[in-house]
């Protein structure tokens, strides 16, 4: 058994391996989806990529590939990996094989983080290695129209649009002259220099978070094939203050549209409550008139959690965990209040299936 770091001249083996390894999700095969994901990273060396494989002779039977990120801890900027598919061939496991790619991702980064349940192996496997289980991620969820996110109802329009009539008075209304009275929110088309200053200046606010450059925001919301994120900015003149990226799912067969989601939301500190509060009438705004059936986030932020609760949103159960390996600043690393962490950080966003 070999266990090595990926080379590109066996990127049709593995995408060979991957197919039969994720038969429910053929995206995980798709090269148009590995290229972005793993080529196309602007952190990312072609010759030296983050997935590791494991080779029973000349055959793949296991993999671990990571997405790397620059990881901002006080003052101080850190190259780390996030760990998104450890998968060994279902022949070849309780051979230790998994652990053996893990080690060699900690070699290759001696930071790594992940999200993941405890319904999955990896969390057990992970801490025995050293890993921290950091703490849950909190979900929040605000339902919209009840008729479009549950399913059973959705399929039937005369059901469904009775129930959302009758959940009307509970529902926030569309107000149709809402951007154009709101001159300091914006949509915004591109992630220019602007959203390098506004990271530098936010991110004093937390001990630790995934830095926000234009160019892997960039990568991230308008290059991921198959998606199309929608992006709010506020300002004040030509200043940036805040954003929020949004992600619509797609719509079922019977049109309606079951999920939005806030994915990321960047504040800067000088008016945090104004930020995030306009940021958050923008999504909901965009999400009534689209009629999404519920608007969901992940977020670890004390500011933005309390916002959330004064605009509706209830904390509902959320099987995600944060963990986190490192041999430097434990103390901030594996405490949950040192942290700023939303949807988009992980691999939450990247793995929702494509809405175009």
């Amino acid at each position: 058994m070999q266990i090595k770091q990926f080379e590109l001249s066996e990127k049709d083996e593995l995408l060979v391996f991957l197919q039969t390894a994720y038969a429910d999700n053929p995206r995980m095969s798709d090269v148009s989806f590995w290229d972005w994901h793993f080529l196309k990273n602007p952190y990312v060396d072609a010759d030296n990529l983050p997935v590791w494989i494991a080779k029973d002779g000349g055959k793949i039977v296991g993999q671990l590939a990571a997405t790397p990120v620059k990881l901002q801890i006080g003052e101080t900027k850190k190259d780390a990996i996030w760990i998104l598919d450890l998968i060994v061939d279902s022949a070849y496991r309780g051979k230790g094989i998994a652990k053996k790619l893990v080690r060699a991702a900690e070699e290759f980064c001696p930071l790594g983080l992940g999200v993941n349940t405890n319904e999955q192996t990896a969390p057990l496997l992970l801490q025995k290695l050293g890993w921290k289980i950091v703490g849950k991620i909190p979900r929040y969820n605000k339902l919209l129209f009840p008729g479009e996110a549950l399913r059973e109802i959705s399929q039937i329009n005369p059901v469904r649009q009775l129930v959302n009539f009758c959940y009307a008075p509970l529902r926030p209304r569309v107000k149709k002259t809402f951007f154009a009275e709101n001159t300091r929110l914006r949509l915004i088309n591109e992630f220019d220099s602007s959203f390098d200053d506004l990271w530098r200046e936010a991110s004093a606010q937390w001990l630790c978070g995934v830095a926000r450059e234009p160019e892997i925001l960039r990568w991230q919301y308008q290059l991921q094939p198959g998606k199309k994120f929608d992006v709010l900015g506020f300002y004040e003149n030509d200043k940036l203050l805040g954003y929020a990226v949004l992600f619509f799912r797609r719509r079922d067969a019977s049109g309606a549209l079951p999920k939005a989601a806030i994915t990321d939301l960047c504040y800067h500190p000088s008016q945090p409550i104004e930020t995030i509060d306009e940021l958050l009438r923008g999504a909901l705004q965009l999400s009534l008139e689209r009629r999404a059936g519920t608007i969901v986030t992940d977020v670890i932020d004390s500011v933005i959690e309390e916002r959330l609760k004064i605009f509706g949103f209830g904390r509902v159960k959320n099987p995600l965990q944060l963990m986190v390996k490192s041999a430097e600043s434990q103390d901030v690393l594996y405490d949950t209040k040192s942290w700023f962490l939303t949807r988009g950080d992980s691999d939450i966003s990247i793995f929702e299936h494509p809405n175009l």
